[in-house]
């Protein structure tokens, strides 16, 4: 039996859809990847325009979100205090290591990137797109989140996220048991790894971000080219971003900015 939703539920999945690309869609193009009718997608677009959350490009009728989202998520996150907090550790990490480092948010089940920090100099810098949800079993920081788990969560989680079927380059971990024996091994020496996982001739380092009720609320990572983060370099890396995170942890706003279920079942960049 088809499960019919609501008209907020599928307002807030029509809201998603066109802020999950960066390209505007047509309407047919949202009814197919929403399983709606055309006639009921019409309505809640047109419903939406009407509000002002969306527009229609005039040339070919594409619909996309207006800035009215961006800045209402910039105001929100701004009131959660969060963006002083991150800014001046996470430049500090950058500086420290001299590398690319990135904060993550645990938000659904999943990892968003939220802010980078440049610490390479110009001409020698690895900066990537901080672009869609990340692969959990494929990235430092995907590990670091789902090691802080329990193991049933980050099993189901990683397998929602393609493990077996997505695999970015040839050193993707492709099977639950390799990558529970990574995970009891980042749980062991405290932070994880992804060499050349996620992408070829790049390294990651990462460590969870934990709240006060010990849950995992984000993670913060350092990345570079492979060539410059050799493992004589982990240890010192990851003593860096321990005490990052421990920094991040203690002052993370309680309950109002993550949120990550973890019973058995894209915020602004700052």
């Amino acid at each position: 039996m088809r499960h019919v939703k609501g008209l907020l539920a599928r307002s807030v999945d029509v809201v998603e859809l066109l802020a999950a690309g960066s390209a505007p869609l047509r309407l047919s193009e949202i009814a197919a990847r929403l399983d709606l009718p055309k006639s009921a997608t019409h309505r809640l677009l047109s419903e939406l325009v009407s509000l002002g959350w969306v527009e229609q490009e005039t040339a070919e009728g594409r619909y996309r979100l207006t800035l009215r989202f961006a800045l209402l998520g910039s105001r929100g996150l701004r009131a959660t205090g969060l963006p002083e907090l991150v800014r001046p550790l996470l430049q500090a990490l950058a500086d420290r290591t001299r590398e690319l480092a990135r904060l993550t948010l645990a938000i659904d089940g999943g990892l968003v990137w939220l802010a980078s920090a440049q610490g390479a100099p110009a001409g020698l810098m690895y900066q990537p797109s901080m672009d869609g949800p990340l692969v959990l079993h494929a990235t430092a920081n995907g590990k670091a989140f789902l090691a802080a788990l329990p193991p049933t969560r980050a099993e189901a989680l990683a397998r929602e996220g393609g493990l077996g079927t997505r695999r970015p380059t040839p050193r993707t971990l492709t099977d639950w048991h390799a990558l529970a024996a990574a995970l009891t091994a980042v749980r062991g020496r405290g932070y994880a790894l992804a060499e050349e996982e996620a992408e070829s001739g790049v390294t990651a380092v990462a460590v969870a971000i934990l709240g006060a009720d010990r849950a995992p609320v984000g993670t913060v990572s350092v990345a570079g080219p492979s060539l410059r983060l050799p493992p004589e370099r982990y240890p010192a890396l990851a003593a860096a971003l321990a005490e990052t995170a421990a920094a991040l942890g203690a002052g993370w706003p309680v309950g109002r900015v993550s949120q990550n279920r973890q019973t058995e079942s894209a915020p602004t960049p700052l």
